[in-house]
Formats: structure tokens, sequence, C-alpha cells
């Protein structure tokens, strides 16, 4: 498996991925490698992928990510002929804890975490950049001055590819003014040097942990500030412009829950009226 793993990764079906894709397909198969990398992949089947996915059921996220990152390690197998099957393609996914994805923040969640962290630490300049701009934490982690010109942050999504230009919101601009922050990105380790992907997702997990949010992640901001720019009425072409989504879909299943308590709220008001 660990031969194969580096074979992968040498080739161009791997080489043609997104960076940031690159990345974490790489630490998925490498984590793999580390249990099972001397095993012999001409000899797995799906029930052992299946025991090694079900071994991961507390963590059903996690099993997924794996089980996609095989098939498409098989996948390149066969095209390379180095084996004539794929066993993770007859192994299914793991029903997630949360069918909608990744927990958004309440108010509540917002302001506990700002009590814990106040304006001036970096852990509250972090997590105004992802409510303010509504991007993803391998985005944020490398704006910086250089990427602001005339109130407009201007930057090229890491995952779609896409450039981008969005307002920067007074409340975000007083926070960075307030904050210190590194010479070409705006957070920072304790090094002063930029974060990577992973160093900042860890990072923040430890941020939310220390606010006692267990259940909050980077991308759950994400996700609250598309659900606050549909509760104040953005349409949903107006939340797309700002994070960059290509799919209606996709935003309106980040939104739905708004969306039926905005629609709940007039059917109060033609009873009341």
């Amino acid at each position: 498996i660990r031969w194969l793993c580096i074979q992968y990764f040498k080739s161009s079906s791997f080489k043609q991925l997104k960076s940031n894709t690159q990345s974490v397909r790489r630490g998925i198969l490498e984590r793999f490698s580390q249990r099972h990398g001397d095993k012999r992949y001409s000899q797995m089947q799906p029930k052992h992928l299946m025991a090694i996915r079900d071994g991961m059921i507390d963590r059903p996220e996690a099993a997924n990510s794996l089980i996609k990152a095989l098939r498409q390690l098989f996948k390149f197998a066969i095209e390379y002929e180095h084996t004539d099957t794929n066993p993770a393609y007859s192994v299914g996914y793991l029903k997630s804890n949360n069918p909608d994805g990744f927990h958004a923040w309440t108010l509540e969640e917002i302001e506990k975490f700002e009590a814990a962290h106040p304006v001036g630490t970096r852990a509250r300049l972090a997590m105004a950049i992802l409510l303010y701009t509504a991007q993803r934490g391998s985005d944020i982690i490398r704006f910086g001055r250089q990427h602001v010109k005339d109130g407009w942050l201007k930057f090229t999504q890491q995952k779609t590819g896409k450039t981008m230009e969005i307002p920067v919101l007074s409340v975000l601009q007083e926070i960075i003014d307030a904050s210190p922050t590194g010479d070409m990105t705006f957070i920072v380790t304790n090094f002063n040097r930029p974060f990577s992907s992973a160093g900042f997702g860890n990072r923040f997990r430890k941020w939310c942990n220390d606010a006692g949010l267990k259940q909050c992640s980077a991308h759950g901001l994400r996700k609250a500030a598309a659900a606050k720019m549909a509760d104040i009425g953005c349409t949903t072409l107006e939340i797309m412009s700002i994070t960059g989504h290509d799919s209606i879909k996709e935003v309106e299943r980040y939104t739905k829950s708004v969306e039926q308590k905005r629609l709940a709220r007039n059917v109060q008001s033609k009873f009341e009226g």
C-alpha cells in the first residue's frame, strides 16, 4: 500500500488536483499507510475496508474521507495497470452525525468565543476574518494587507481557483487595525510565520475548545456567515457573490433553516394581520 501511494503522489492524476486537495488527500493516505502500508494492495478486499471504516464509526466524516481517497487511489492503480479491481468502490459511506454538514455557529456561540478571545488576540482576528469574509480557512490564512485596496479584498480561492473581490466590512477593518498581524499575512503563528492549512485548523480547534465550543469549527463560521446574509434579506445570488459558490443548491443548504424561519414569520404576520 505504501508503495502504491508513493506512485500515486508522483502521477498526473494526483498532481493535477488543486494544492489544497492534494494536501488533504496526501495526509489521509499517509496516515492510512502508517497502519496498513506493509499490506498487499492486490489482496485488499471490500470486507477489509469495511472493517477499517466501521472502526471509525465515531468519526463518520473522517471514515468517509478515507474511503473517498482510497477510491481515487485504486482508480489510479487500475489506470496504470497495477491492479484490476477497486475494492473501495463497493464500500458505502457512513451516515454523518450532522447530515446538514458543519455546525453553523449561533449568535450565542459567537458571543461566547468573543468573550474568551477579546479584540487584540490572534484568535479573535481569525474568527472575525472567517465570519466577515465568509471564506474558507485555506484562503483566509493567506490574506494580508497586499490583498486590500480601497476597501476591497481581492484574492483567488484555493479550492475553486476563482478570483474574488469582496468588500472589507468596517467591523472587520476595525478588528484588523486593533490586532497584531504578520508582514505578509494577517494571521501568524507564535513564531510570526504564516499558518499552513492543517496548522490553522488545529490551532482554531484549540481556540474553540478553550472557549468551551467543541461543537464549533472554522468552516462552521462560513456557514453562519451565509445564514446571516440570508437573515438580513440577501438573495441567493448576492450570497454567492461573497462565498464564491457556483451551486445555488449548496448555498440553499447553508441557508434553508433561515429561509424556513422567514417563511414561518410570514405565516405569523398573515394570521395576526
